[in-house]
């Protein structure tokens, strides 16, 4: 029945099937208008997901990311210059311009330096200075600089140093975001150190002013990586270094100072070029 009724041919039947065309018509439009609304709900939904997100991140995401330069406009200025290690009637001095929470200076500091001060700064042939240059992108790194600043009052700072690259995967801002926690503790077990003392010092941020000026010395000599390193009046290399690498260099600043140690020699082995790091690696 129902094919006979659609197959009629009769103009009654056509006359009253007639309209469909424009009930067609008014179908596609009603899909038109359907698909449209979709796409517009689509679209508010997926903003409203989007917002979402953003909030999560931002209330998940580490607090130190946040605070990654918090330079203190209102400290008056202080005078420091670094940390030294060596004696200073060595023929040149070394300078290091560092941030505690670069990947590339942890690597210097257990790789390359313990040969560097057995070799050449307990031989009198350097003198090392290290400068802090925390980096914008290193959330955690300020703490770290203060909190070394802090061993340094009691004249635990290289003790510090070493302790604080060895441990950098617990305290950097991938691992943590209370570092302050996790650095009195590790300087809680370096022998000598009055942990009172140590942790209001850290708590305080007492010596955030001597990390600033520290800052404005390695952006006075427009350092642009860490590690960097100045061997004797002009030579400025920004990449991370082997032990035959460092020697090289100051077997080169030796030379050009017309100085010389007891006992140094020109042994450095001719080494590849050297490929630097970029900031903040």
């Amino acid at each position: 029945m129902a094919n006979k009724r659609v197959g009629t041919p009769t103009p009654r039947k056509s006359g009253v099937v007639g309209p469909t065309p424009r009930k067609s018509g008014v179908v596609k439009q009603s899909k038109k208008a359907s698909s449209s609304n979709r796409a517009f709900y689509l679209l508010i939904g997926g903003l409203g997901v989007a917002g979402i997100v953003a909030l999560t991140y931002q209330s998940t995401r580490p607090k130190g990311v946040a605070a990654a330069s918090p330079i203190d406009t209102t400290l008056p200025a202080v005078q420091s210059e670094g940390y030294v290690l060596g004696s200073e009637s060595a023929p040149i001095e070394v300078l290091e311009f560092g941030d505690f929470e670069c990947p590339q200076c942890g690597r210097f500091a257990t790789l390359t330096e313990p040969d560097v001060r057995s070799r050449l700064i307990n031989t009198g042939m350097i003198r090392l200075r290290y400068i802090d240059y925390p980096l914008p992108m290193h959330g955690n790194t300020w703490n770290a600089s203060r909190a070394a600043a802090c061993a340094d009052e009691q004249g635990k700072f290289w003790e510090m140093h070493d302790a604080i690259f060895a441990n950098q995967d617990r305290w950097d801002t991938q691992a943590t975001n209370k570092p302050d926690k996790v650095l009195k503790q590790i300087g809680a077990q370096i022998p000598g150190m009055k942990a009172d003392q140590f942790n209001s010092c850290v708590d305080t941020k007492k010596t955030q002013a001597k990390i600033q000026a520290h800052l404005k010395i390695a952006e006075s000599r427009h350092i642009n990586g860490t590690p960097t390193f100045a061997f004797g009046s002009d030579k400025q290399i920004d990449a991370f270094l082997t032990y035959d690498q460092f020697k090289q260099y100051v077997t080169l600043a030796v030379a050009k100072s017309g100085k010389a140690a007891p006992g140094f020699t020109d042994t450095a082995k001719k080494t590849a070029p050297l490929t630097p790091t970029k900031k903040g690696e």
